[in-house]
C-alpha cells in the first residue's frame, strides 16, 4: 500500500507541473474577476471572438459609461523592462532572463476585433499585472496593477449612467463572445503551442484525479 501511495504522490506532482501554466493564468484572471466583482462591474470574462485572423481570446470586457474596457491579465513575477511598442518585454527573475511577448500588442488585436463587431464604440484597453512583477523602469502607458485597476474602474463608473448606445453595443457583443469548450479548443489549436496546451490540460487533470485516488487508496 505504501508503494501505491508513493506512486500516487509522484503522479500528483507530475500532474501539477503540467497544469502549472494554466493554474498561474487562471489565478491572475481570478484576481481581476474579484476586483471587477467588488466594483459591481458589468463584465464578460474569458471570452473568444472571431476576427480577420481567426479566433482571439480576451480575458475581460467591462461595460462603463466611458466605453468598453478591454483587459489583458498577466500574472508575472520578477522585474519587468519595456523595450517599446511591438517589442518583447524583458523579465528578470533572479539572474534568469526571459523575453515575453508584449501583451499591449495582444490587446491591440483584441481592440481591432471589437472595433469590427461594434464600430464607433469607445474602447479603452489595459494590461493588468496581477502577479508580483513590476516594472523597474518607466511603466508603459496602459499598464495597471490590481489596485490601479480598481481606481480606474471606479473613476470611469463615476461618470454617470451608461449611454443607451453603449448598452446596445454590449447586447450586440454578448452573442459574439463565446465561452463554450468547442470554440476554446478551436482557438487553442490555432495558436503556437496550443495543441500541446490541450494535451497538458487533459493529461494534468486526469493524472491529478488518478494520483489523488491512489494516495487515498494507499492511506485506506
Amino acid at each position: 500500500m505504501i508503494a501505491v501511495e508513493l506512486g500516487g504522490l509522484f503522479i500528483v506532482g507530475w500532474s501539477l507541473r503540467l497544469l502549472q501554466p494554466s493554474i498561474k493564468g487562471m489565478t491572475g484572471e481570478w484576481k481581476v474577476r474579484q476586483a471587477l466583482s467588488w466594483q459591481k462591474a458589468t463584465a464578460l470574462n474569458d471570452v473568444i471572438i472571431a476576427d480577420d485572423r481567426g479566433l482571439t481570446q480576451i480575458d475581460h470586457l467591462v461595460l462603463t459609461p466611458a466605453g468598453i474596457v478591454v483587459l489583458e491579465t498577466k500574472n508575472y513575477g520578477g522585474k519587468l523592462y519595456d523595450r517599446g511598442r511591438k517589442r518583447p518585454w524583458t523579465q528578470y527573475i533572479g539572474k534568469q532572463q526571459n523575453q515575453i511577448h508584449n501583451p499591449l500588442d495582444q490587446n491591440y488585436r483584441h481592440r481591432k476585433a471589437l472595433a469590427f463587431l461594434v464600430p464607433g464604440v469607445p474602447l479603452l484597453d489595459f494590461v493588468v499585472l496581477a502577479g508580483s512583477g513590476r516594472f523597474a523602469g518607466v511603466v508603459p502607458q496602459g499598464v495597471l496593477t490590481i489596485s490601479e485597476l480598481n481606481r480606474k474602474i471606479c473613476e470611469l463608473n463615476a461618470l454617470g449612467s451608461v449611454p443607451e448606445s453603449l448598452q446596445d453595443a454590449w447586447h450586440t457583443l454578448q452573442p459574439a463572445a463565446h465561452t463554450d469548450s468547442a470554440t476554446r479548443r478551436a482557438h487553442l489549436r490555432s495558436i503556437p503551442g496550443g495543441t500541446e496546451a490541450i494535451w497538458r490540460s487533459g493529461a494534468g487533470k486526469w493524472g491529478l484525479l488518478l494520483g489523488v485516488a491512489m494516495v487515498v487508496a494507499g492511506i485506506v
